[in-house]
């Protein structure tokens, strides 16, 4: 039906009520003739409006039929309400593809908003954290994840991005990875994997390292000993030899030393037995070390805020700030200087050594933290290096929630900063004393 407009409909009305008027001024009766076909029009567009109304009320029913300038409205309603039938074929088509996407995913999946409430979730998160769907939407996830440490890491998620390896919430020794992405207005997408089989392997390879050392440390030692005496007391025909043993096997007693001690620190034992560590102390005894090491080869200067302590292991602490210290000697040259530094930095505690040394090439810097990798093919043998101090050092920063920075240039030296973080910083008048 072709669209009419409204000068159209408004000359229909005109020419009914000059048709009623005219047929009651014949019949003597005028204006009676014309109000009755005003009502009676009036009564056929209520009866429309009272069906539009009916519709409305109900808009999974058909449109219904009208005639006239209604005929118009509902043919546009009826085309109308086809499109949006289409859209949302299409969106809940979209939504279906979406779901399925979602769910086929190993990982748990949740979108929380600023207030850390739940306002989606995929089915790998009801099986990997025991959520359910509907109950849980809505709920704020520290709610249902009750691990403080999570709690703790998607507090600041919003100022650093970091990995969490947490253990799942339901109490079944699996062990997931979370990381958060900004999503949105003001949205995070929390992703968590199942990464047991990887904590399975690491503690594997962990304990054969711890009791391979082991094993090897009294065969090693009683070899040791044997070269010792005999070095005491040389002979010329093997003495070059005995010393070149010697040499060797001291270099395989530092590594048996930095295998445990890394196996250590990354067994998770540093999260127990925190206290409040006196470094001050701690690095005048580093210090003495120091010196015993360079044997006057070095200048040491050490800054020192003597108030300033540090809420850590202190075994671990010791070790960390023990192989920085020990590395710049080594690497440093007859007659170089070495700073170490203790102080409040702008975002906590940091410990910094900086030397004079042989530098470290950019493109190394990156790798000098993973086990094993040495800057060059023999610098760790003339320096006698096992390749492990910079990996038991960050095991250690990150047990501390703190951060190594290297910053370094070739024949020029290196500084190694370790920052902690704000919360971590202990005084003496803290103390009381």
């Amino acid at each position: 039906m072709p669209a009419r407009g409204l000068s159209f409909y408004a000359g229909r009305v005109l020419l009914i009520a000059l048709s009623a008027w005219f047929v009651g001024w014949l019949l003597g009766y005028p204006l009676p003739a014309l109000a009755l076909a005003l009502l009676a029009l009036l009564a056929w567009h209520l009866r429309h409006l009272v069906r539009l109304q009916q519709w409305l009320k109900s808009p999974g029913d058909d449109v219904p039929q009208g005639h006239g300038a209604w005929a118009q409205v509902f043919d546009a309603l009826s085309a109308l309400e086809t499109r949006n039938r289409r859209r949302l074929d299409r969106d809940r088509a979209m939504i279906g593809e979406f779901t399925s996407l979602t769910d086929a995913f190993p990982d748990a999946t949740l979108v929380i908003d600023r207030a850390g409430v739940i306002t989606w979730f995929n089915r790998a998160a009801q099986s990997l954290l025991g959520l359910k769907d509907p109950n849980d939407l809505g709920q704020p996830v520290t709610n249902l994840i009750r691990d403080p440490g999570f709690a703790n890491w998607l507090a600041v998620q919003g100022e650093v991005r970091s990995p969490l390896e947490m253990a799942s919430p339901r109490g079944d020794d699996r062990w997931l990875t979370a990381n958060a992405v900004p999503f949105r207005d003001d949205q995070r997408l929390i992703v968590l994997r199942d990464t047991t089989e990887v904590h399975r392997v690491e503690r594997i390879r962990r304990d054969f390292v711890a009791n391979i050392s082991h094993e090897l440390r009294t065969p090693l030692t009683v070899i040791q000993g044997y070269l010792e005496l005999l070095d005491e007391h040389p002979s010329s025909d093997v003495a070059e030899a005995v010393r070149k043993m010697l040499s060797q096997t001291v270099q395989m007693q530092a590594l048996l030393d930095d295998l445990l001690e890394l196996s250590r620190v990354q067994s998770g034992e540093l999260k127990e037995g925190e206290e409040i560590v006196n470094v001050p102390a701690l690095l005048m005894q580093l210090k003495e070390q120091a010196e015993e090491l360079s044997r006057g080869a070095h200048t040491f200067v050490f800054e020192v805020d003597p108030a300033l302590q540090l809420t850590g292991h202190a075994p671990d602490l010791e070790s960390a700030f023990s192989n920085l210290i020990r590395n710049a000697v080594k690497y440093t040259p007859e007659n170089g200087r070495i700073t170490v530094s203790w102080n409040e930095g702008s975002g906590g505690p940091r410990f910094r050594v900086a030397d004079t040394g042989i530098g470290i090439p950019k493109r190394d810097i990156p790798r000098v933290t993973e086990r094993f990798y040495r800057v060059g093919s023999d610098r760790g043998r003339k320096t006698g290096g096992t390749g492990l101090g910079l990996a038991i050092v960050k095991h250690v920063l990150n047990a501390h929630k703190a951060r190594l920075l290297i910053e370094s240039e070739l024949g020029e030296g290196s500084v190694f900063t370790c920052e902690f973080p704000a919360e971590r910083a202990r005084h003496r008048s803290d103390q009381g004393g």
